[in-house]
C-alpha cells in the first residue's frame, strides 16, 4: 500500500522575510510583522486578496529536524504530557513539515504581503496563500483532549497579554548580581523603592559580594532604607555575600553552572531566600527555566479560574511548568506580563472592564451576573 503512494513535488510560491532567524520552542508569531514576498510572476494572482482582513498561509518548515520521524511523542516536548500520535500534535518534525497559520493581512504592495502573526522564521518557503473566510474556515462545537485544555488556556492568556502590553524586558538590571540583590530587596516592597535602594548601593560602590562583606550591617541598612525592612534585608545581603565567598569564591558563573534543581537547593539554604526569591534568581539571573510564583500570579490565576486544588507554591508552579514549553524566555516574559496586569488592572480592587482577559475570567463573569 505504502509503495503505491505517489511522490509529490512542491514548488515554493514565495518566501518569508522577518527578523526571526532561528526556530524556538516558544511560538511568538503573534508579536511579529513579516513580509511574504511572492514570486513576481504570480503577482496577478494576488489581486483582490487585500479585501480580506485575514489570510491562511501554508509554508514548509525547512529547518525541522531531519532524520527518523517519531510516530509517538510528548506534545511540545513536555515529558509530563502523555505520549500521543504525531498527527495528534503540532510538532514540526513530521513526514511533510507543512506549517499553517491564519494571519492578519496588514497590506499588499504588488507581490509583497505584509502580515501580522506568522509563526515562521526568515527564509521560510511559502507554498500557498488562501483567504480566510469566517464561518467557512472555522468550526462550531469543537472538542480537544483533556491534556491540552490547560495548555491552550495558558497560551491564550499569554497571547492576549503580549498583544495588550508588549514585551516587558524584565528584569531591569545591568548584571546578574544586581538581579540577585533586587530579588531580595523586592520582598514586601514596591519596585520603585527597590530602585532607590539599588541606586544607593551603586553610589556607595556596595553592589558586589566583596563590598557587602566590608560594609557593616548598619551601613547596608542605611543604604537600602527606601525598600523597607532594611535591617532584616541587610542581614540577608550579608548572609548571601558570605555564602558566595565560602561556597563559590564569588564566582556566579560557577554557581549558575549547577542544574536547576541543585541550584534551587543551594539558594534555599541561604538565610532570607525563600522559594519565590530563589526562583527569581534562577530565572532572571541564571536564565534557567523555572516559573516564578508571587502574589500577583496567584491572584490572577485564582480569578481566571485556573487555580489548582492544592493552593501550595509548588501546585501553582506546576500549573505553568507542566502545561507550557520549558523555555526561560517564555517564563520570563509570562511572569513579567502577569505582574504588569496585576499592577495596572487586576488589582485588589480590579478594573475588570479594562482587562484584556475579562471575557475569559470567572471573577469578571461572576460579578457581571450579580
Amino acid at each position: 500500500m505504502v509503495s503505491e503512494l505517489p511522490a509529490i513535488v512542491l514548488k515554493a510560491i514565495g518566501i518569508v522575510r522577518n527578523e526571526t532567524r532561528q526556530p524556538t520552542a516558544v511560538k511568538r508569531g503573534w508579536e511579529t510583522v513579516s513580509e511574504i514576498v511572492i514570486d513576481s510572476s504570480l503577482t496577478e494572482a494576488l489581486e483582490g486578496l487585500e479585501e480580506f482582513s485575514h489570510i491562511i498561509v501554508l509554508y514548509w518548515m525547512h529547518q525541522a529536524t531531519s532524520g527518523k520521524v517519531l510516530l509517538k511523542i510528548h506534545p511540545m516536548g513536555m515529558q509530563k504530557l502523555p505520549r500521543v500520535g504525531l498527527f495528534a500534535t503540532r510538532s514540526p518534525n513530521r513526514p511533510n513539515p507543512i506549517g499553517k497559520n491564519t494571519v492578519r493581512l496588514l497590506q499588499r504592495q504588488g507581490n509583497i504581503l505584509k502580515v501580522e502573526g506568522l509563526d515562521a522564521i526568515d527564509g521560510t518557503p511559502v507554498i500557498d496563500i488562501k483567504p480566510f473566510i469566517s464561518g467557512y474556515d472555522s468550526a462550531a462545537n469543537t472538542t480537544v483532549p483533556q491534556w491540552i485544555t490547560k495548555s491552550q488556556a495558558l497560551q491564550n492568556i499569554y497571547h492576549r497579554l503580549i498583544d495588550c502590553y508588549g514585551p516587558q524586558h524584565w528584569w531591569p538590571a545591568q548584571e546578574p548580581f544586581e538581579v540577585i540583590v533586587g530579588a531580595i530587596l523586592t520582598q514586601s516592597a514596591a519596585w520603585l523603592n527597590v530602585e532607590k535602594a539599588i541606586a544607593n548601593l551603586k553610589t556607595a560602590k556596595a553592589l558586589s559580594p566583596k563590598a557587602l562583606r566590608q560594609f557593616s550591617l548598619s551601613e547596608i541598612a542605611m543604604l537600602i532604607h527606601p525598600c523597607g525592612y532594611y535591617n532584616a534585608k541587610a542581614l540577608k545581603l550579608k548572609s548571601l555575600a558570605h555564602w558566595l565567598e565560602e561556597h563559590y569564591n564569588d564566582n556566579l558563573n560557577k554557581l549558575f553552572a549547577n542544574t536547576t534543581e541543585y541550584l534551587r537547593q543551594q539558594l534555599l539554604s541561604i538565610h532570607g531566600i525563600g522559594q519565590e526569591t530563589a526562583d527569581s534568581i534562577i530565572l532572571y539571573a541564571a536564565n534557567k527555566p523555572i516559573f516564578v510564583i508571587d502574589a500577583y500570579t496567584r491572584r490572577i490565576t485564582n480569578r481566571i479560574g485556573l487555580a489548582p486544588e492544592n493552593k501550595s507554591y509548588t501546585a501553582y508552579q506546576s500549573l505553568f511548568m507542566d502545561n507550557l514549553p520549558t523555555d526561560a524566555e517564555l517564563f520570563n516574559e509570562y511572569h513579567a506580563l502577569l505582574v504588569c496586569l496585576a499592577k495596572n488592572v487586576c488589582r485588589n480592587r480590579p478594573l475588570c472592564q479594562q482587562c484584556c482577559l475579562n471575557n475569559i475570567c470567572h471573577f469578571t463573569n461572576s460579578r457581571t451576573k450579580c
